[in-house]
């Protein structure tokens, strides 16, 4: 994980490096680059469905984050816009899916419950510009945006017992999404707080999912097709009075894949060798959480 976080790191370096120098001097006048630490806590649900059955797995629980942004989206002037934020995360969730067995060729489907837990980091770069009103009591500016970013994430679902006792097999998953985000957002100005209020569309580019089979010593790569989804952000800042340095962030966001190819594999249990086929079911992350961002 940590090469990956390395290498997307080195991704949105160089991204940020080509910006054209007319795109940078703009953003030196449209006011000055903050560091932005941050902790977050949020809740995650994690869902599949197949044909068969809607509501084939279903993921919850709480995840938590530390991240680091760098930006100038809390400056009240008008002109560009632009953050790369970092985050890292881990949290383990209740799974309530299904087991089956791969050697059989018309594999039964049996309730399982177990956990799953999550290990991931995302590097996003945010640009956009911000119009702003001078004229206006409560509404101080509109925002277009549009975001790039890399997500790397591993899902490790445990193993357990039937209801039967038969044993169960957990197994880890790994996915790398290339994405964009689309949206527009306010800021609105009251007499104590300033808000940001943002939404709008992502869309993944490019996903990559592998299955570790450890127990069965084979891996199968799957590529799940992409799906629009959506995002809502508020932040609100400052927190404290008389300063500028704390901001409270509230975010929903959804990622949306559809089913990928059917992908044949062969393996071998117990000395036999047997064929099989698996694909990655119409899935769904939804994220729902509050970040606390210490500036400086």
């Amino acid at each position: 994980m940590v090469a990956r976080f390395n290498f997307t790191f080195v991704l949105f370096l160089g991204i940020s490096f080509l910006l054209h120098t007319e795109a940078v001097l703009a953003l030196s006048k449209s006011g000055n680059m903050g560091l932005r630490p941050y902790i977050a806590t949020e809740y995650y649900q994690w869902k599949e469905s197949i044909p068969q059955k809607s509501d084939f797995l279903s993921e919850s629980g709480s995840r938590y984050a530390l991240g680091l942004a760098y930006s100038n989206f809390t400056n009240l002037r008008r002109g560009l816009l632009l953050e790369v934020d970092a985050t890292v995360y881990n949290g383990s969730v209740a799974y309530d899916g299904n087991a089956f067995d791969l050697a059989e060729a018309a594999p039964e489907l049996k309730p399982f419950k177990s956990s799953t837990r999550y290990l991931g980091n995302t590097i996003q770069l945010n640009s956009g510009y911000r119009f702003q009103f001078h004229q206006a009591e409560y509404f101080k500016a509109f925002d277009a945006k549009i975001s790039f970013g890399s997500s790397y994430w591993e899902r490790d679902i445990g193993g357990g017992t039937l209801s039967d006792g038969a044993s169960v097999q957990g197994y880890l998953e790994t996915y790398h999404v290339l994405y964009a985000k689309a949206g527009v957002g306010i800021l609105l100005e009251t007499r104590t707080h300033r808000h940001n209020i943002d939404a709008g569309i992502k869309l993944p580019l490019r996903t990559r999912e592998t299955i570790d089979f450890s127990s069965l010593d084979t891996q199968v790569k799957l590529q799940p097709r992409s799906a629009i989804s959506y995002y809502v952000s508020w932040l609100i800042y400052p927190i404290v009075p008389q300063s500028s340095s704390f901001s409270l962030s509230f975010y929903f966001e959804q990622t949306r894949f559809r089913k990928s190819a059917v992908k044949e594999f062969s393996f071998t249990s117990n000395g036999q060798a047997y064929q099989s086929a698996i694909y990655q079911p119409d899935s769904k992350s939804t994220v729902m959480g509050l970040r606390a961002f210490w500036e400086f």
